[in-house]
């Protein structure tokens, strides 16, 4: 099930960053109920990603080439951020899981005092309704849904998502929960999803959660993506 709005009056992002919801663009949560079993639930934020890059590569006035992702779940559009999603799960009173996935789409407005570069639909050259705009979204959110299959296709996820991702083999940072950062190359996805630096010696990391900062360094990259 589908819900949209035409503005949040208390719209937030990943660790309660507040999202500005400004009327014009678009939001939209999709509800899931028990989408796949609980060791898988932790792929959704690449699927939704993806979901999202692929229903709006398909909108009149994008060039695709120009819609990647940024890990985890950053969709950007010629460099910047276009969507932000995030999602969050609990366990109904009947033992069933919910999963709520919730997109942000600048379609006409960016946040002006983002620490990142920000992107809209129509800076981009796209002139959809927000109608249509939501339509390509929902159905790239479907299609990627049913290629995940539960997360028994999560392989097939991982192989298209990094055929988008931006950063693969530069350099990078990743801001972590605790506060502490760590810089190194940016090499893969593992089979779960989990990031994959490789550091100045040469060790490689995984990394579940942060926040990806490609550095000036980087042939294609900018500083200051964060979530």
């Amino acid at each position: 099930m589908w819900v949209t709005a035409e503005r949040q009056s208390a719209g937030r992002g990943r660790r309660g960053r507040t999202w500005v919801s400004e009327r014009g663009n678009l939001y939209a949560s999709l509800l899931l109920i028990d989408p796949a079993p609980v060791a898988a639930l932790s792929n959704l934020p690449l699927v939704a990603a993806l979901g999202a890059r692929d229903g709006l590569a398909r909108l009149r006035g994008l060039d695709p080439d120009t819609v990647e992702i940024k890990w985890p779940n950053d969709v950007l559009v010629g460099g910047g951020k276009a969507v932000g999603i995030l999602l969050e799960s609990e366990r109904l009173a009947n033992g069933r899981q919910a999963v709520v996935i919730g997109c942000g789409v600048n379609v006409a407005h960016g946040p002006t005092q983002a620490p990142y570069q920000v992107a809209t639909l129509r800076s981009a050259g796209v002139d959809a309704s927000l109608d249509d705009v939501f339509f390509a979204l929902a159905s790239g959110m479907r299609q990627a849904l049913d290629i995940w299959s539960s997360g028994r296709h999560f392989a097939l996820i991982r192989e298209r998502w990094l055929g988008h991702a931006r950063g693969v083999g530069e350099p990078c940072r990743v801001n972590l929960p605790d506060g502490s950062a760590i810089s190194g190359l940016l090499r893969d996805l593992d089979e779960n999803g989990r990031l994959i630096l490789e550091l100045p010696g040469g060790e490689l990391r995984l990394f579940s959660a942060g926040d990806l900062f490609l550095l000036p360094g980087a042939p294609n990259g900018r500083d200051g993506f964060a979530n």
